[in-house]
C-alpha cells in the first residue's frame, strides 16, 4: 500500500528528483504537489479533500517552511513532516527540531534513505492512527475476453446502485482505447477520464464537477476518442483514484481485460475483482487463466465470477463452472439480447420490469450489502468436466 504523500515548497527540479526517488522506493504515492508555501486556508483544503499520510515540506525557506508548520500542528497535529532541502547546515536542522520536525531528507535523494524513512511512518502511523476518512469501496470488472459484456454489466449495475440517489457512485472507463460507457449512455462529455488523469495533481473540489459527466443519479469518467499519442502514467491513475474515493461511496472501474499495469494496480487496490465471463468454452479456459495470473499477484482471494448471458437451459450449471475455476459464481445474468438492445437505443439502463433488470438490481444489492445471499445456488450439480464429453479434443480444460 503506497503512502499518500503531499510535497510543499519545493521548486520543480527539487520536486522532480524526489517524484522520482519516490517512484523507485514504491512506497509513496504523491497525491499533490505545491511548488509552493500554502496559507492556512489552503492547506486545510488539501488536507481534507486529499488525506495525505505524509507531508514532505522543502526547508530551503526555513522561515516560510516553519509557518506551514505551524498551520499544520492546527489542522492535523498528528501528521506525519519530513523535511528535505539543499540545505543542511546544523543551523537549519536545529530549527526544524524546534518545530518538532524528526526527519530530514538532505538532497541528492537517495532511495536506501527514503525506505527508511517509510517504515518509520508506517510505523507511527499505526501508533498513533489519523482519524478516519471515509473513502469509497472500489469494484473492478475484468472480462474474461472481448465482447462477454462487462461494460454492459458495470454501467448497469452503477445505475442500479445510483437509482435511489443516496449512495454516490462513480463509473470510471478505463478501457482508454474501445471504452464504451459514453456510447451507451449516449454522454456528450466535455472532458473524459484521460483529461482526468492528466490533472490530477490538480484535482480539487471545485475542478472535479467540470471533470465528471452526469447521468441521472450516477458520475461517470468516460473516454473519448483514442488518443495514440497521449501517455497516462499509473501514478497518474493512483491520483485520480486516490482522489475519487473520498468524494464517492463506490467506485466501479470497467477494465479493458488487456492488464496494463494501471489495471493490475486498480484490481490491487479493488474491494473486489468481478471477472465476467459467459457460459462458452473459449470465455471459460481465458477465465482461468485471468484466474491464475489473479493469484500470481495474490489478488485471487478478492474475485467474484459474473456469469453472462446464462439460460437455465445451458448444458453447463453454474455450479460446474464454480467446480471448474475454482471461484463461486456471484451472480448469473440472463441472455436478454432484445433488452440490451433496446436500452443501447435509447442511452438508458436496462428495465427493472425484465428479468435481467431484476437480476441486475439484485446483484446491485448484493454488491453494497455482502451478507445478502439471496439468489446463490445451493444445488449440487454433474461434475463439470463430464459436460464435455461431447466437445472434441481440441476444447479440452484439462491442465498440461
Amino acid at each position: 500500500m503506497l503512502l499518500r504523500t503531499v510535497v510543499l515548497g519545493a521548486d520543480e527540479e527539487l520536486s522532480e528528483r524526489l517524484e522520482t526517488v519516490f517512484f523507485e522506493t514504491g512506497r509513496f504515492g504523491l497525491v499533490r504537489r505545491l511548488p509552493s508555501y500554502p496559507d492556512s486556508q489552503s492547506l486545510g483544503r488539501l488536507v481534507r479533500v486529499h488525506a495525505p499520510q505524509v507531508v514532505f515540506l522543502c526547508a530551503d525557506d526555513v522561515p516560510r517552511a516553519a509557518q506551514v508548520k505551524r498551520y499544520l500542528e492546527e489542522t492535523a497535529a498528528n501528521l506525519p513532516v519530513v523535511a528535505f532541502g539543499r540545505d543542511s547546515d546544523p543551523k537549519t536542522l536545529m530549527e526544524l527540531m524546534r518545530l518538532g520536525v524528526r526527519e530530514f531528507l538532505p538532497a541528492p535523494f537517495r532511495p536506501g534513505d527514503l525506505l527508511e524513512i517509510a517504515a518509520r511512518v508506517e510505523t507511527y502511523l499505526a501508533e498513533h492512527p489519523p482519524p478516519a476518512v471515509p473513502t469509497a469501496r472500489l469494484f473492478s470488472f475484468l472480462p474474461a475476453k472481448p465482447g462477454v459484456g462487462a461494460s454492459t454489466l458495470a454501467v448497469n449495475l452503477a445505475a442500479a446502485m445510483a437509482e435511489p440517489g443516496q449512495t454516490r457512485v462513480l463509473l470510471a472507463d478505463f478501457d482508454f482505447n474501445s471504452g464504451l460507457v459514453a456510447f451507451m449512455l449516449k454522454l456528450n462529455p466535455s472532458s473524459t477520464i484521460i483529461e482526468a488523469a492528466l490533472h490530477s495533481e490538480e484535482l480539487d473540489e471545485e475542478s472535479w464537477p467540470q471533470l465528471v459527466t452526469r447521468a441521472g443519479n450516477l458520475d461517470v469518467l468516460p473516454c473519448g476518442r483514442p488518443e495514440p499519442g497521449t501517455r497516462v502514467e499509473p501514478i497518474q491513475i493512483y491520483r485520480m483514484i486516490s482522489f475519487a474515493e473520498r468524494q464517492y461511496d463506490v467506485i466501479l472501474a470497467d477494465l479493458s481485460g488487456n492488464l496494463e499495469k494501471y489495471s493490475i494496480e486498480l484490481m490491487a487496490e479493488s474491494t473486489r475483482i468481478f471477472l465476467v465471463t459467459t457460459p462458452e468454452v473459449p470465455p471459460l479456459h481465458l477465465a482461468r487463466d485471468r484466474l491464475e495470473f489473479l493469484r500470481s499477484i495474490d489478488a485471487a482471494g478478492r474475485v467474484s465470477v459474473l456469469l453472462n448471458r446464462w439460460s437455465k437451459k445451458s448444458p453447463i450449471t453454474r455450479e460446474q463452472i464454480n467446480e471448474f475455476l475454482e471461484v463461486p459464481v456471484f451472480e448469473s445474468f440472463a441472455n436478454d439480447y432484445f433488452g440490451v438492445h433496446s436500452a443501447l437505443a435509447e442511452g438508458r439502463p436496462i428495465s427493472r420490469r425484465s428479468e435481467l433488470g431484476r437480476q441486475l438490481h439484485r446483484a446491485a444489492g448484493r454488491i453494497l450489502n455482502p451478507e445478502d445471499r439471496t439468489g446463490e445456488t445451493a444445488t449440487r450439480d454433474r461434475r463439470f468436466l463430464d459436460c464435455f464429453s461431447i466437445l472434441s479434443g481440441k476444447y479440452s480444460f484439462s491442465r498440461q
